[in-house]
């Protein structure tokens, strides 16, 4: 088993922070990144460098939220990257997910 990037979403804007401990995500965003509820992520802060794990919750589909427990403050701008476990047979067939986001956390590009 190999460790393969699954899905990056790039340039996510932290729009509030604490409540519950998962990383909720707007529903759309999560979608075009084909990453699903309560999956494992990495978060990294690009803003502070910092790099924390959480699990994702669906946000309101078109809210444009990414709540964050910890690790982040509103405005700092993230990526959140998730990863797949795949067997050796699968690997050369696999192509992570790049998700784009604008300032205001909608989709720019999916590729």
């Amino acid at each position: 088993m190999r460790t393969l990037l699954h899905a990056v979403i790039e340039n996510a804007t932290v729009t509030h922070v604490g409540g519950s401990l998962a990383l909720r995500v707007d529903a759309f965003v999560l979608r075009a990144a084909e990453i699903l509820p309560f999956e494992r992520v990495e978060v990294v802060n690009l803003t502070t460098g910092e790099h924390v794990q959480a699990w994702v919750e669906p946000a309101a589909e078109g809210s444009g939220e990414i709540r964050i427990h910890g690790g982040a403050r509103m405005g700092d701008a993230i990526a959140i990257l998730a990863f797949v476990h795949l067997h050796e047979g699968q690997t050369l067939e696999h192509r992570a997910r790049f998700v784009k986001l604008d300032a205001e956390n909608r989709v720019t590009s999916a590729t």
